[in-house]
């Protein structure tokens, strides 16, 4: 074809294809697997009998050759974007009775990969060798033919290519080795030999690094490590050459000594005349981008994964004055080079509590105009609108939609073409921007962002959960420069002081900075200063200057400086980067001409930039300057910044950033204005930089009315952040409040928070006392803190006769109050298994009108729920409501809470995958919200009934093990233990799960099965024990129990259970477990029964097919694989075996079908997504699923899958 040259394919990795940059849409896993195998035939010929092998294995479609020709034809047209209907394909050609693809050397990244390898095999040059070698794996993107791990027809091909890899990292080390590169080489040897130690040639290269670099002491003892490895593991002595080596070493052969290192030849007189017969060679590096040739790579990787459509986040992570800023700047500029978006930050110490400082940096500049904010923070970024003051008093009571909006935004920027966002100095962004890259980049998927950021290594951050969460995210890659090499200190030295440079001067350079470049170029300024000459009679002086490069040498040059430069430097220091330069000038007490002057000579002794607004070269040269101001002096500096900057119309938060670090003098308008930044802060759901804010309001209020008033706001905020601090900060508002019904909400607000954050019954008691001091007319109050008493002890596990000794009230009227106790009262008639009318009608009451949401983030409007879910009661589109209720709100405990519930509502259902997708999405959501686990014992407990129910049992195992590692406590612990239990039933372990079930608590007997599974449990662990009988006794009393409750899927899962005990007897069980279940939703359930009674050889063949059909039909819909293999087996059994190939098309879940709904109708992949609260990512993975594997949508109207997956995209 003639643009083949424009086409690339990747398979070092996942298989990916672009055609000039351009990423393309390659279709499903099958259809990649197909150009897959072309690619490996290398141009030869592969025959259709091969590909369908390779592609289907043992599952062979009915057609075949049909099925690979439409995979052969997407291919074609994908491969040739932009080529007219029925042209020839060039790319994938016929031929004989199989395709082959025709290709350029370099179309593929495994041909150039070999390609390279023979290049530099042949070249004699170790530093061509070299880059060869270094550009052959920087085409590497993951582990090769990813997607195929486990396949046959890969395997092979995978051992080769790894295989291929791994020597040339060996050969890429020696040819550095050549080079003189030896002490930098030994810790990537090091990690090298650990990873494989059986190869010798690691063993080999390490212990010559070790001697080059004059450790022959360490170099022998490698090689004694390597003689015990080979001789443990494979029970051999080394080869010839670790044994050549070894006398080498010993006898300190010449031939080992380092080859004249190429790089740093210098040209002759005659060599600088004569003209260069070869191209002119590159400009060489700037001086602050020595030695980072392979952190370039990795910032060019990423830039071009970008380009291709691969989202990243690259972190550069490293010790102060490394060089972490400058190879973000060089990010950018490669960016701009790109045509890429680019939007910056910069974390700062002394802004850390502006809320969401760092995102406003980013986004404001997109944001300048009415007609641009309306385009940007449009549908789902609506919520994000707060964060720029677009929306005051709107804000929601949580930060989650803040940051779903947020996410949004960012969604909409990249309709414009990909986005860079580059941040320096991580470690200093406010919590709240963290908390949204941290939610951002678990989103990347599809997204075509690139977030790049630095962070300071060696301290101790208070942010150091969320830097090591981003540096763990999967789409993370971590850059760390390393020191420079010995070579590239020469090559600073000299430009800087002129040469020769004698390498004793190089060596006391190296080893007082330990080739950190900024204290490098620190130390070469001050030595530039004095004139100092790098030869080997000044490396003393060097040596003197001491490692203290950057403190020692700004603040000698500072106080050189004549006139006021050291007055203006420290004024700046204090009011931190991009002060204007009239509050520097104020502040330094001096003229805005004096000034100027003051800062034109820093700038020329490198001490601040020479721009405006005013910013030092880098961080560590302002906190020399700023740490060498007395605490005392930086104190009341500090509160002069503030009294200027608030004269001079600055920001709340800008004014109360120096507040947090000036003196308390007790003082209402220091609290005044911290109050207003917290308001600014919380409305912008950046909750943890307004409780700093208030809690330095606090100290500056030792007593008074407006401590009350401070407290309670600082402890409602602390709800939604830290639940100790909260309850401390709420108990002391409520003791010294004296108006009745503000002490009621707030003791409301304190039992609530208490429940989650408090040891079990400091809640329950708390309520009790508030409630018992409450007035006559607070009666609402009363009975909600009447329902947190008593569900509090529950949950906590604490005796009834502690938290309900006495019978409750009936709810009295239609407060919040009421319906939390009417949650309460339907949850304990629930438990008691009587009368399922009385407790649908109590929880119908507590969510009539979804009004309990507006006060209650999860607790008893998830009570009410699942009462009505263990009574069959149908919720319509309640999950829907809430799941939107929670993202209008911004509460991620409410979202939390919709994700686990709405769970365990679709496992009822039968919906398992649906279920698991949401228990997963609980999970994530659980720890986000901070890590407490309150919720993962349910979700755990859940999601092993799933994999049970579809009849994988060692995916229940994976989840039980997984839980076994956490928190276990409360109802949702006692839940969690009796799924364990009946895992190990299951499992064929009856007496550990009998053992299990006796060991679980029950302080307050719960008498329904529906939520106390003890009797079936211990009737399938009884039954497995050979104890029929017994089980046979226990089942019959819990069908005893679900005919009293009345909730009929719980009924018709218990009688088929019943039946199964009973054998020939248990037929009658079987068909009336049938008949109640089939107007249920259980439809897993349903199948199950269907199943067993199609199986019992007494059942007629027409009527056990029929049913067997129906059980299989439900089964392969929803993905209960136990139920399957049993119907099928039942159905050979009888002559009728299944023959259908059902197995390639699975019913998709309920989201798909909406999704693929809404795509249907007209809408977008952006629409889509904001209208069901997903990411742009997970609808085109479900549209082009559709169109690839063809999921069944009986009731769906035909439409054209592909052109929704890859044609509407915005």
């Amino acid at each position: 074809m003639e643009d083949s040259g424009q086409l690339h394919i990747s398979l070092l990795g996942t298989c990916t294809a672009s055609f000039g940059g351009a990423p393309l849409d390659l279709g499903g896993p099958r259809q990649r697997a197909v150009l897959a195998v072309l690619v490996l035939g290398r141009g030869e010929a592969v025959p259709v009998e091969r590909l369908t092998e390779s592609v289907w294995g043992e599952r062979t479609p009915a057609d075949p050759a049909g099925a690979l020709q439409a995979y052969v034809s997407h291919l074609r047209r994908r491969l040739q974007p932009g080529s007219a209907a029925r042209t020839r394909s060039a790319v994938i050609v016929s031929e004989g009775r199989g395709y082959a693809v025709r290709l350029p050397p370099d179309a593929v990244d495994v041909w150039r990969f070999e390609r390279l390898l023979d290049r530099a095999g042949t070249t004699t040059d170790p530093r061509a060798a070299a880059g060869l070698l270094a550009e052959a794996l920087a085409l590497w993107r993951g582990p090769p033919l990813a997607e195929w791990a486990d396949e046959p027809w890969a395997e092979p091909e995978i051992a080769r290519l790894t295989g291929l890899r791994a020597a040339t990292r060996e050969r890429l080390l020696a040819a550095r080795l050549e080079l003189g590169e030896a002490a930098m080489l030994v810790p990537d040897l090091e990690a090298m030999v650990a990873e494989e130690p059986l190869r010798e040639e690691r063993w080999r290269l390490l212990v010559l690094a070790l001697y080059r670099a004059h450790r022959q002491a360490d170099a022998l003892g490698t090689l004694r490590r390597a003689r015990t490895t080979l001789a443990d593991e494979l029970g051999v002595d080394p080869g010839p050459a670790l044994r050549e080596l070894e006398q080498q070493v010993l006898a300190q052969s010449p031939t080992l000594v380092v080859p004249e290192q190429r790089s740093r030849l210098r040209p002759t007189a005659d060599s600088r005349t004569t003209p260069p017969t070869d191209a002119a060679p590159a400009a060489p590096a700037p001086d602050d981008l020595l030695d980072r040739d392979p952190e370039m790579r990795a910032v060019r990787s990423a830039l071009d994964d970008l380009i291709a459509g691969e989202p990243r986040l690259l972190l550069i992570e490293g010790p102060a004055g490394i060089g972490k800023t400058r190879l973000l700047t060089e990010a950018r500029r490669l960016a701009g080079e790109r045509s890429l978006r680019v939007l910056t930050a910069r974390g700062s110490q002394l802004e850390k509590a502006f809320g969401f400082g760092a995102v406003r940096q980013l986004f404001e500049p997109e944001l300048t105009t009415d007609e641009r904010r309306q385009q940007l923070l449009g549908g789902a970024a609506a919520s994000a609108r707060t964060v720029f003051d677009l929306a005051p008093g709107d804000a929601p009571d949580g930060s989650f939609a803040v940051l779903h909006g947020l996410y949004w935004l960012a969604v909409n920027l990249t309709a414009d073409g990909p986005l860079v966002l580059a941040i320096d100095d991580l470690q200093w962004c406010d919590s709240a921007s963290l908390r949204w890259l941290a939610y951002l980049v678990r989103r990347l998927d599809a997204l075509p962002v690139l977030v790049v950021g630095t962070v300071r290594t060696g301290e101790q951050h208070a942010d150091e959960e969320l830097l090591t969460e981003l540096s763990l995210e999967p789409a993370a890659a971590v850059v760390r420069p390393a020191a420079l090499s010995p070579e590239a200190t020469t090559d600073l030295v000299e430009r800087r002081l002129g040469g020769p440079v004698s390498p004793l001067f190089t060596l006391a350079c190296q080893r007082t900075t330990s080739g950190n470049p900024l204290l490098l170029r620190q130390l070469l300024r001050g030595l530039e200063a004095d004139a100092v000459r790098p030869d080997a009679a000044h490396a003393d002086m060097v040596v003197a200057v001491g490692s203290r490069a950057v403190s020692s040498m700004v603040l000698m040059r500072l106080r050189r400086l004549p006139g006021a430069a050291a007055d203006v430097a420290r004024a700046a220091a204090v009011l931190g980067d991009g002060a204007p330069l009239p509050a520097v000038a104020t502040l330094a007490e001096l003229s805005e001409g004096e000034t100027a002057g003051a800062l034109a000579a820093l700038a020329r002794c490198e001490i601040v930039k020479d721009e405006q607004p005013m910013a030092f070269v880098h961080p560590l040269v302002r906190e020399a300057v700023y740490r060498d101001l007395p605490a005392a002096e930086r104190a009341l500096r500090h509160e002069r910044a503030a009294a200027l900057l608030g004269a001079a119309g600055a920001s709340d938060e800008q004014v109360a950033a120096h507040l947090l670090r000036a003196p308390s003098r007790g003082d209402p308008g220091t609290v005044e204005v911290l109050r207003r930044a917290a308001r600014t802060a919380a409305d912008r759901g950046a909750s943890d930089s307004a409780v700093t804010l208030l809690r330095r309001a606090l100290a500056e209020l030792p007593a008074g009315e407006l401590r009350c008033e401070v407290l309670t706001e600082l402890g409602l905020l602390e709800s939604l952040i830290d639940g100790a601090a909260s309850t401390e900060h709420l108990l002391q508002a409520y003791a010294l409040h004296q108006d009745p019904e503000a002490r009621a909400v707030i003791a409301v607000a304190i039992a609530r928070t208490e429940v989650f954050a408090s040891p079990p019954g400091v809640a329950m008691a708390f309520a009790r006392e508030a409630a018992a001091g409450l007035p006559p007319e607070l009666a609402d109050h009363r009975q909600a803190l009447l329902a947190i008493q008593r569900t509090s002890g529950y949950m906590h596990g604490l005796e009834r006769d502690v938290w309900g000794r006495t019978a409750p009230p009936e709810p009295d009227g239609t407060g919040h109050g009421a319906q939390m106790l009417a949650a309460t009262l339907a949850f304990e008639t629930m438990i008691e298994g009587r009368d399922r009318d009385r407790a649908v009608a109590l929880a119908r009451f507590s969510l009539d009108g979804d009004r309990l949401w507006s006060v209650d983030s999860g607790l008893f409007w998830v009570v009410a729920a699942d009462v009505r879910m263990l009574a069959d009661d149908d919720l319509g589109d309640f999950w829907a409501r809430a799941r939107a209720q929670a993202h209008a709100r911004g509460s991620l405990f409410m979202v939390m809470s919709t994700s686990l519930w709405e769970g365990y509502w679709r496992w009822r259902r039968g919906e398992l995958d649906e279920a698991l997708a949401c228990l997963t999405a609980a999970l994530d959501q659980d720890r986000m919200w901070g890590g407490s686990g309150i919720g993962e014992p349910y979700t755990r407990s859940f999601q092993i009934g799933c994999h049970l129910d579809r009849g994988d049992v060692a995916a229940a195992r994976e989840v039980a093990d997984a839980a076994l590692k956490g928190p276990a406590l409360g109802e949702g612990g006692r839940l969690l233990q009796h799924s364990l239990a009946r895992l190990l039933a299951v499992e064929g372990r009856p007496a550990e799960a009998l053992a299990a079930l006796d060991a679980i608590p029950m302080p307050v007997p719960v008498r329904n099965p529906v939520w106390n599974p003890w009797l079936t449990t211990a009737a399938i662990a009884l039954d497995r024990l050979g104890r029929t009988d017994e089980a046979v006794t226990l089942m019959q009393e819990e069908v005893a129990r679900l005919r009293q409750w009345g909730a009929p899927s719980y009924l018709g899962t218990a009688l088929c259970r019943l039946g199964q005990l009973r054998g020939d007897a248990g037929l009658d069980d079987m068909r009336e477990a049938v008949e109640v279940l089939t107007p249920t939703y259980a439809a897993v359930e349903l199948a199950r029964a269907r199943c067993m009674v199609g199986s019992r050889p007494q059942v007629p063949d027409d009527e056990a097919v029929a049913l067997l059909h129906a059980a299989l039909d439900t089964a392969l819909d929803r993905g209960a694989l136990g139920i399957q293999r049993r119907a099928r087996a039942a159905l050979a059994r009888r002559g009728r075996p299944d023959d259908s190939g059902r197995d390639a098309q699975r019913c998709p879940t309920s989201t798909e079908r909406r999704i693929v709904e809404l795509a249907a109708a007209g809408n977008g992949v952006r629409d889509v997504a904001q209208q069901l609260f997903l990411t742009p990512g997970t609808v085109q993975a479900v549209l082009e699923t559709v169109s690839a594997d063809g999921l069944k949508f009986p009731s769906s109207p035909a439409f054209d899958a592909r052109s929704l997956a890859i044609g509407r995209t915005l």
